[in-house]
């Protein structure tokens, strides 16, 4: 219960910070905080397969731009709902050089670094035993970014994370023998400036991971493959 109340409590806070600070003249930071609805599908679980379950989320992120570079991080927590008790975290930072701009295209490309985390305390993962996934590796992104008009534009983003070294604790045993995985996550956005200041954000959030298969003194545990999708809906606020 505490963890869930700080997945969504936190970008609350930050939200009232938003609307709070006050305006600067440089518009080249845009922050937002956002809330949504998504299904998650685990192919496989430690072994386990055709595991489904639908969450609630909650994230912040902010792009900042400097001349030809673009500097993004974000943060995005869901909770499983329903019987499926399970809860997933994933945080991105980025740095990306312009390397395309004509009229209202610019594509960007770049390296990032990137945290992920899973934990599962459900009876149909590993009789209801805590397992927790923990992965971290550095990124490659390309962001291609439109401004359809004075106030709407779209951006699309592609995340690659081909080498995630994975860390799995249960019973308050940390293993981190294990080879390494891939991650893999896409961003698709509409932003709509409704004032100088404040906006209306629109977003699809898709990422996919696996975890291979690793051996303990208990015996061998099958890999983990996950693939989730979420619709959100937030603010922004020009800095």
């Amino acid at each position: 219960m505490r963890k869930g109340f700080l997945v969504h409590a936190l970008p609350m806070l930050i939200l009232c910070c938003l609307v709070l600070l006050p305006h600067t003249a440089s518009a080249q930071l845009l922050a937002g905080v956002h809330v949504g609805y998504g299904r998650t599908n685990y192919s496989q679980v430690l072994g386990e397969k055709n595991l489904t379950n639908t969450e609630w989320s909650s994230g912040v992120w902010a792009n900042y731009r400097h001349e030809d570079l673009l500097f993004t991080g974000f943060y995005h927590g869901s909770l499983g709902l329903q019987d499926f008790k399970s809860s997933r975290h994933l945080a991105h930072i980025g740095a990306s050089y312009r390397f395309l701009e004509e009229d209202m295209l610019q594509v960007y490309g770049g390296l990032g670094y990137q945290l992920l985390s899973t934990r599962f305390d459900t009876p149909q993962v590993d009789k209801g035993n805590v397992n927790t996934f923990t992965g971290h590796g550095f990124t490659g992104q390309v962001v291609v970014d439109i401004a359809i008009t004075e106030e709407l534009r779209t951006m699309a983003t592609v995340v690659a994370n081909p080498w995630v070294k994975w860390a799995h604790q249960t019973n308050n045993i940390t293993d981190g023998n294990i080879d390494s995985g891939h991650a893999f996550l896409y961003k698709l956005e509409l932003c709509y400036d409704f004032s100088t200041d404040f906006g209306a954000h629109l977003s699809v959030l898709g990422n996919t991971y696996r975890v291979p298969s690793f051996s303990r003194d208990t015996g061998d545990i099958g890999e983990t493959k996950s693939s989730s999708v979420s619709v959100n809906l937030g603010v922004t606020r020009h800095f």
